[in-house]
């Protein structure tokens, strides 16, 4: 270079602008620092022009100087060179040329999912070519593939290049983790991204399923001339209202209406809903989430998993998924009755369900034991008693004033009738899937343990909601004990 004078030395800054032309000229490349177009989907998305400086390409570097590229990194990118070069890789992380970062596929297809088993763990998988292609020289045993991930906290893991899966544990559950990749080189300068970022994220942002819900009562009704095959229609001025008791209905049993009475052996067959006899689950949404929650996270079902008590799944539920649950025309309720007395709500008010409950040892007897009398519900044309309170019939009276129900299940799913053994304990675990089939909600789970029974019925035989069936003369009624 020239000076302007004979006897002026060139200037610090031009000693500066010499020594970056130099190393322009001989890599035969001069590109500023920035960042790519619009990446496809899977990656992360550029930051705004202007947001940092930038220094040569790392690519081209690497493959061409070796162990040489620290040192020439430091000289182009030693004024104010650390950058932000994404979301969660921030100013601890320099940049490097997005023209020439190792792009090629070298690391591609990240995937995240949630473990059905372990609620709190984010598995993480990716694919690679061989880092021997990827010309990083002597740099390889400085080079690495860092992961973030953000629950909420930041979460690290560096692992070496031949890594293929991961997973994170003590993440935070019910909402949205993000994850973002790149490849790595440590310098004495710092770390330095090497390749562009990848990045998925993955919503577990619905609460828990639940396998049962409360018992209602009608406290006002809606004005209606409904016949038995219509629902009443609200409307502006006839809102129902009702109030809670202290009641819980399981979504466990047989058939549509979750009875607890099959056929025996030695008995004859009787009308079923479905036609073909069935053990069914049922599932209620969080009421912490409407349908427009879920449609924002692309639910698509939940997950059944029941395992016995040896701790194998159940070869007819392991993993299947439930569907959604309609009952029959102008109904969306089990209806028990009528009662009008005070007393059946509030602190003092009869705890009862269509269950048999072991709270730690202490036992709440099922409803069925003593019938539907003891709670006062007239209105229930049910024999005999036993299977009374898992009652379901599509009738108006269900809407009226001091009606007791309890909501249909949102989705629900069928099993062979005997798919569960009498006097043996099963867990029951259900968890909320997107159309991808990833995790995203936690896991709710119930424990329970069947016992059959074998019921004489007497004349007139067996009377339920599908009408009667006067030849039945035996029935298996099975005691469902949940365990808490």
């Amino acid at each position: 270079m020239t000076s302007a004078h004979p006897n002026c030395e060139p200037s610090e800054d031009e000693v500066t602008i010499n020594r970056q032309k130099a190393a322009i000229t001989a890599f035969g490349e001069a590109r500023l620092c920035t960042f790519p177009p619009p990446p496809p989907p899977s990656y992360v998305k550029p930051r705004a022009p202007g947001t940092g400086k930038r220094g040569l390409t790392a690519r081209y570097l690497y493959r061409c100087l070796g162990g040489i590229l620290p040192a020439l990194l430091a000289l182009v990118l030693s004024r104010d060179s650390s950058l932000a070069a994404g979301d969660l890789f921030d100013d601890d992380y320099r940049d490097c040329p997005a023209a020439t970062r190792l792009r090629d596929g070298e690391i591609a297809d990240l995937a995240l999912a949630r473990d059905a088993e372990d609620a709190d763990e984010v598995n993480v998988a990716w694919t690679a070519t061989d880092p021997i292609t990827w010309g990083l020289g002597p740099n390889t045993y400085s080079t690495s593939l860092v992961l973030l991930l953000d629950d909420g906290d930041l979460n690290v893991q560096t692992l070496p290049l031949g890594a293929r899966v991961t997973t994170f544990d003590g993440i935070n559950t019910g909402r949205e983790v993000t994850v973002q990749m790149a490849i790595v080189v440590a310098t004495a300068d710092g770390d330095y991204l090497i390749s562009d970022i990848l990045e998925k994220s993955i919503y577990q942002s619905l609460t828990a399923p639940a396998f049962h819900t409360e018992i209602r009562r009608v406290m006002t009704a809606i004005v209606t001339t409904a016949t038995v095959d219509e629902r009443p229609t609200p409307t502006e001025t006839t809102q129902e209202v009702t109030e809670k008791t202290r009641g819980t209905f399981y979504y466990v049993g047989y058939n549509e209406n979750f009875g607890n009475y099959k056929k025996h052996p030695d008995g004859t067959a009787f009308t079923t809903r479905p036609a073909t006899p069935r053990f069914r689950l049922g599932l209620a949404h969080a009421a912490q989430e409407d349908d427009d929650a879920r449609e924002a996270v692309d639910f698509d079902s939940y997950i059944v998993r029941i395992t016995a008590q040896d701790g194998d799944a159940v070869p007819e539920g392991h993993d299947v998924a439930t569907v959604v649950s309609r009952g029959p025309a102008g109904s969306d309720r089990f209806y028990f009755g009528v009662n009008s007395t005070a007393s059946f709500v509030g602190a003092n008010a009869p705890m009862f369900s269509n269950v048999r409950i072991n709270d730690g040892g202490t036992i709440q007897a099922a409803m069925q034991t003593a019938g539907p009398a003891a709670l006062d519900l007239t209105g229930i044309e049910v024999t005999p008693g036993d299977i009374g309170l898992t009652f379901h019939h599509p009738h108006s009276d269900a809407f009226d004033l001091n009606a007791v129900f309890a909501r249909w299940p949102d989705e629900h799913r069928d099993f062979p009738v005997d798919v569960l053994t009498s006097d043996e304990t099963y867990t029951i675990r259900a968890w909320a899937v997107n159309d991808d089939g990833d995790v995203i909600s936690p896991v709710a789970s119930l424990q329970v343990r069947p016992q059959d029974r074998k019921m004489t019925v007497e004349d007139p035989g067996l009377l339920d909601y599908t009408g009667d069936s006067t030849t039945v003369r035996f029935l298996y009624v099975t005691d469902f004990t949940v365990l808490k």
